[in-house]
């Protein structure tokens, strides 16, 4: 497409300045980092109008999307009651793109995410935050008797693109009562002041871990126990706004493997190891009504003497897995071949949690 050009202005010192069309200074414009649109923004009211302008922001998104980054998350105890979290954000190149640090007065406990948002939970009652690293926006959520109390297990995070809004799920036990409550926001919203929805649907299993978001839905994996053996995926459908079971193939759960759930392609992932560790088996949900799984691949973890290493999946592109090992070391699996490749150029950055990150402009309502 041919750059056009509007008719050439003249500054007050004499200077020409060539205006160009609103069209072509959004896709210059879309491919820059948030971080540098943020200080664009302030340079005069056209262009904050632009930059905050819906279509520009998915626009933006959509560019950003093609090639997210790597988004490590550290956090350090500085004393007794406060904690420094940091995130450096890197792309698979080992580029750096930017650092963000802030002071809690609370531990954190992150959850898995792959969006423009992160969240997770603070200790003391401190409930759940929101940050968006671009744009270094950070929000402590309203407060209820079951957020407060919340923990990594029962609770989920998602973004719906279709709708281009995040969903926050917490599923409690209470006084031997489940309380299950919602939160959804969109681009903008004032999410300080933002409210909880209660719902009347219960989860009729205590819940293990954090859960993810395929097509609508949130997942979890529900562990067996010594008074109830049943191994199930429990589902919340967020239309119904209710909780169903969903079968994991047969026989797969035995004692002492280790078992996760992930959302990759557009699908539900289930992959884990038995108690040695020794193989790791990938089944993905190819219908979520029928519970038809198919198993994908099984990997041989023999070299890397992991012990009780827990692996997490982050990404699957151009046929390769990228797996993050026990927080310590990040590798490619290559599917075709068989074999993994140790991705080095981000060794350098220390890590307690990484996550895949989408640079974007998503608003908590501070700005």
């Amino acid at each position: 497409e041919s750059l056009k050009l509007s008719k050439s202005t003249t500054t007050s010192s004499g200077a020409e300045m060539i205006m160009l069309s609103k069209d072509v200074m959004m896709d210059i414009f879309s491919r820059l980092r948030a971080k540098i649109l943020c200080r664009l923004r302030c340079v005069c009211k056209q262009w904050r109008s632009l930059i905050s302008d819906p279509f520009f922001k998915s626009l933006h998104r959509a560019r950003s999307s093609l090639k997210p980054s790597l988004l490590f998350l550290q956090e350090k105890c500085c004393g007794t009651s406060t904690t420094r979290v940091s995130m450096s954000s890197l792309d698979f190149d080992g580029n750096h793109n930017f650092d963000f640090t802030f002071t809690l007065d609370s531990y954190v406990r992150f959850m898995p995410s792959k969006w423009e948002l992160i969240c997770f939970l603070g200790s003391k009652g401190k409930g759940f935050y929101v940050c968006n690293p671009s744009t270094q926006e950070l929000v402590n959520l309203p407060n209820t008797p079951a957020s407060s109390r919340a923990t990594l297990d029962g609770i989920a995070f998602g973004y719906i693109k279709e709708r281009n809004e995040y969903v926050l799920v917490n599923s409690r036990f209470i006084n031997n009562d489940t309380v299950c409550e919602v939160m959804r926001w969109t681009d903008g919203c004032c999410l300080k002041n933002h409210s909880w929805k209660v719902v009347d649907a219960k989860c009729p299993y205590m819940l293990r871990w954090c859960g993810v978001l395929v097509e609508n839905n949130f997942y979890w994996i529900r562990h067996g126990n010594k008074y109830d053996s049943i191994e199930a995926i429990i589902s919340f459908d967020l239309e119904k706004e209710d909780f169903g079971t969903v079968m994991p193939p047969k026989d797969t759960f035995d004692d002492g493997g280790l078992w996760s759930l992930a959302e990759l392609m557009g699908m539900l992932w289930l992959f884990g190891s038995p108690e040695d560790i020794s193989t790791m088996d990938i089944w993905v949900l190819k219908d979520s009504k029928n519970y038809m799984w198919a198993k994908e691949y099984t990997i041989d973890l023999a070299g890397f003497n992991l012990g009780v290493r827990f692996i997490s999946i982050l990404d699957h592109k151009e046929g390769k897995i990228l797996m993050d090992v026990d927080s310590e070391i990040l590798e490619w699996y290559d599917v075709d071949n068989k074999c993994f490749e140790r991705v080095d150029n981000l060794r350098s950055v220390p890590w307690s949690w990484s996550v895949l990150h989408t640079d974007g402009l998503f608003s908590l309502g501070n700005q």
